[in-house]
């Protein structure tokens, strides 16, 4: 069994755990998973050298994603990668955001998983870099 299997099935169970939190009455509002298809708008690469082949990163602009508190997001980019966003209102103007980024095989199976973590807030730009792969959006908070 790989990592990736391994830290595929601890996701799992700590889905399994967070809906079973739910509807334990922890204070979670039960909402399904939302899927999204993300256009493919390329993120503008950033120029460290002169040198603009070795430069390049790929990426996607996803624009204006509106989330609901405690309800993830899963939005499809393409070429057999996911990212599921989950956000969580921290106070009145912060949010944190948990992007976990999923490369899946042509087969379906999970086969690379990056996680990042930012805290911004509603309305202002957001981009993540996961390797040389780049996510940029705006977060919207539903009103709940």
């Amino acid at each position: 069994m790989s990592f990736s299997d391994i830290f595929s099935a601890v996701l799992k169970v700590r889905r399994f755990v967070a809906i079973a939190t739910v509807i334990g009455g922890a204070g979670y509002k039960l909402a399904p998973m939302v899927w999204h298809k993300a256009e493919a708008r390329p993120v503008a690469a950033r120029i460290a050298t002169t040198n603009s082949i070795a430069a390049n990163s790929s990426g996607c602009d996803l624009g204006e994603v509106t989330l609901t508190n405690h309800s993830e997001t899963c939005v499809k980019l393409g070429g057999g990668k996911d990212c599921i966003l989950s956000p969580k209102v921290l106070d009145g103007n912060n949010l944190q955001i948990t992007f976990a980024l999923e490369s899946k095989s042509t087969a379906g199976k999970i086969h690379d998983l990056s996680v990042a973590q930012v805290v911004t807030q509603s309305g202002k730009s957001v981009d993540v870099a996961f390797g040389t792969y780049n996510i940029t959006l705006t977060p919207l908070m539903a009103s709940e």
